[in-house]
């Protein structure tokens, strides 16, 4: 049996599927100015020819200290980077309107499609790297996000399922009112 994705997998999946996905008009309207070049990962395949580009990836992934249990409920805040790239004399107003449309639509959909309690902003860094041949520009994007995972005990996969609950009903004595979503992301 394949042991279960991590769940900042899953949370960089759903990030980069609700980026990259277009409408049902015809043509179709993409979120960002990236279309469909958006990639669940560090790795992209650089093209100037190509761009702009986005990537994501995840940081940081700390246990909230009061919702720490063994074997229960554990709140976590996770650091989801969106980056956007683009070259060129237009580099700079590129990655602009790119950051402001990922910023955007993440805001428009902050729990990622149902899959964390919320994503919102906490800054946007603009950087440029000049080479003879090409002015490469990017803006990295901060998103903080909040989950909640449960230790579970299944012979044959990580521990760690993603539980998906609602604020008041979230912490102990409301384990039952989770939902499972990991099963729901091996479906889609």
């Amino acid at each position: 049996m394949a042991s279960a994705p991590h769940p900042r997998k899953l949370i960089r999946a759903a990030a980069a599927t609700l980026l990259a996905a277009p409408d049902a008009s015809t043509p179709p309207v993409f979120p960002t100015a990236a279309k469909a070049r958006v990639y669940d990962s560090r790795d992209f395949p650089a093209d100037a020819r190509i761009m702009p580009v986005v990537v994501v990836y995840t940081g940081d992934d700390v246990i909230d200290p009061d919702y720490r249990h063994d074997g229960g409920v554990r709140r976590r805040f996770l650091k989801l980077m969106v980056e956007c790239y683009a070259v060129g004399d237009d580099g700079a107003e590129a990655v602009d309107a790119c950051a402001f449309e990922v910023e955007n639509w993440l805001h428009a959909n902050p729990t990622l499609g149902n899959l964390v309690e919320w994503c919102t902003i906490n800054s946007t860094v603009t950087a440029f790297a000049e080479t003879a041949e090409v002015a490469l520009w990017t803006s990295v994007l901060t998103f903080d996000v909040v989950y909640y995972s449960q230790l579970i005990e299944v012979e044959g996969r990580r521990p760690t399922t993603v539980m998906l609950g609602y604020d008041p009903e979230t912490g102990i004595g409301h384990e039952p009112d989770y939902t499972d979503v990991t099963g729901a992301m091996h479906d889609a």
